[in-house]
């Protein structure tokens, strides 16, 4: 078995058996409340929320074959063991089936621990988290499930210069500040040591010269503050990393920049990340993007990007344009279709369609 199956497996283990524990044996026990998409199965007597999310996707990119695939099937438990402190898992099997002229397969299948840790609420303004979770640079990586965002691929300044995820220690809070509200995380990695398996993402998912770095950290320890105002309808975030991957050879730092404004249901977003290199062997990286979306009638949306990436591994930047089409009949669903296109950007987000069907449970 694959250790990143292994290790699901084991998460898998570790909830069931917490889950047991809280159950005193009588059926009556895990009675639920109503249930409202979106909103997970709640069973108040357990402490216990049950959700999820489904992700059907489509591409028909220059230089692949199109395909259909079950790309993400999430399933999400949260656990309250007391006043103070509450368990939150994220199982996700990616992949599960893929169709395209070549057939159907299951084989790119995988079982991944997503995210599992403890947070432990002191107050309002100070939390801390132990575990395995998503690393807080910028907005985007912390929301990326596909049912939470407008376009069927993200960013590649939202994924490639650091690792998705962090496995260690966070403080967390909100602080109040001139009126407004200060969103801070401060954390610390060990993958090295508490997560090693943990090496099977690339940096660049439609990277086809076998050049992507993996998107793993050995250690890392980083900052993030978000600034709320004007009722949260502007909130604007600065992101700073320090870390080294197990791809690279340098020690790498990372400045980050984010903003949203949401005005009568539009929405203007962007977010912008130097990664430096601290050494003579690696090349530094940079990019950033800018999106909006506007309001159509019948709950539809209209989605436009532009981006320009510039990889360590290339030469030239890449430069990528994303007009789509957003449907969102229900909160907890979306549908989109996107076409993406741009100048150099074969090697790192080929041309082509992308469409996706997103359901949060």
């Amino acid at each position: 078995m694959p250790p990143s199956r292994l290790r699901a497996g084991l998460g898998l283990l570790l909830i069931a058996n917490l889950a047991a524990a809280a159950a005193p044996g009588d059926d009556s026990s895990w009675s639920q409340d109503a249930y409202s998409l979106g909103q997970g199965l709640n069973f108040p007597q357990q402490r216990l929320i049950v959700g999820g999310y489904l992700s059907l996707y489509y591409s028909d990119l220059q230089t692949q074959d199109r395909q259909f695939s079950a790309r993400d099937v999430s399933l999400f438990l949260n656990k309250t063991l007391s006043n103070r402190w509450q368990l939150f898992s994220e199982i996700e099997l990616g992949d599960a089936l893929q169709v395209s002229s070549n057939g159907v397969t299951a084989r790119h299948a995988e079982l991944d621990l997503e995210r599992l840790y403890a947070d432990y609420r002191a107050t309002t303004q100070v939390n801390l988290r132990l575990g395995k979770y998503l690393t807080p640079v910028g907005r985007w990586n912390v929301i990326h499930a596909d049912p939470l965002v407008w376009t069927a691929d993200r960013p590649l300044s939202t994924v490639a210069p650091f690792a998705r995820h962090a496995t260690g220690a966070m403080l967390y809070g909100n602080v109040g500040l001139g009126g407004n509200g200060l969103d801070y995380a401060l954390y610390a990695d060990d993958s090295e040591l508490l997560d090693p398996t943990q090496k099977s993402e690339l940096a660049f998912e439609d990277d086809t010269t076998g050049q992507s770095p993996h998107n793993a950290f050995k250690r890392a320890a980083g900052a993030r503050a978000a600034y709320h105002f004007m009722d949260d309808a502007v909130q604007v975030g600065v992101s700073y990393l320090r870390f080294k991957m197990s791809d690279l050879q340098d020690n790498q730092e990372l400045f980050g920049a984010d903003a949203l404004l949401t005005v009568r249901r539009m929405e203007l977003s962007g977010e912008w990340v130097y990664r430096n290199s601290l050494g003579s062997t690696d090349r530094d990286e940079h990019g950033g993007f800018l999106q909006a979306v506007l309001p159509l009638p019948a709950r539809f949306y209209l989605v436009g990007r532009t981006e320009k990436y510039r990889a360590a591994f290339l030469s030239s930047t890449a430069t990528i344009d994303t007009l789509g089409i957003a449907y969102r009949p229900h909160k907890a669903v979306s549908i989109k279709l996107d076409y993406r296109d741009g100048k150099d950007n074969e090697t790192l987000a080929p041309s082509g369609w992308l469409g996706s069907l997103a359901i949060l449970f």
